[in-house]
């Protein structure tokens, strides 16, 4: 009996089929190392990112900010969005305290466009003004007095 000319097909499609098994299988594995387990509750974040979020929250709350913030969004239509960001990861001491390096920044789709820099304490409580051009602190009622930062977005 001559042999069947299927069996060179079968071969080929039998190879495909445990290619894909095994590609699966892999990918299941995968998979399952890099998802976290039912039983393992998520990792509590450090006190470090804690004061981050603190110093970012207590720039946030100041009204030039919360101001500046709804004048981008409306004047972009809502394209643009004001945002804070670090400005560094490294802490900059100031009095002996370790604070955040924080800019607002206009986000758009294209950039994001630095409004003003701040240093910020971990606990949220001394928020200073960074003059990049001079490389002076400045107090936020200074800053007020000297910049009047609300005229910013007042139409002209």
């Amino acid at each position: 009996m001559p042999p069947r000319a299927s069996s060179s097909k079968t071969t080929i499609i039998a190879g495909i089929l445990a290619g894909l098994l095994a590609a699966g299988l892999g990918a299941f594995y995968l998979h399952q190392q890099s998802a976290p387990h039912a039983g393992n509750p998520p990792a509590a974040s450090s006190p470090a990112q804690e004061q981050n979020a603190r110093a970012v929250d207590a720039l946030m709350a100041l009204p030039e900010i919360k101001a500046w913030s709804a004048h981008i969004e409306k004047a972009s239509g809502g394209r643009a969005h004001g945002a804070v960001m670090e400005t560094s990861p490294e802490t900059r001491l100031v009095d002996g305290v370790a604070c955040y390096q924080l800019s607002f920044v206009e986000n758009t789709p294209d950039a994001a466009h630095r409004w003003e820099s701040f240093i910020v304490s971990p606990d949220g409580k001394r928020i200073l003004v960074d003059d990049i051009v001079s490389g002076e602190l400045i107090s936020l009622e200074q800053w007020r007095k000297d910049n009047a930062p609300m005229q910013r977005i007042v139409p002209q």
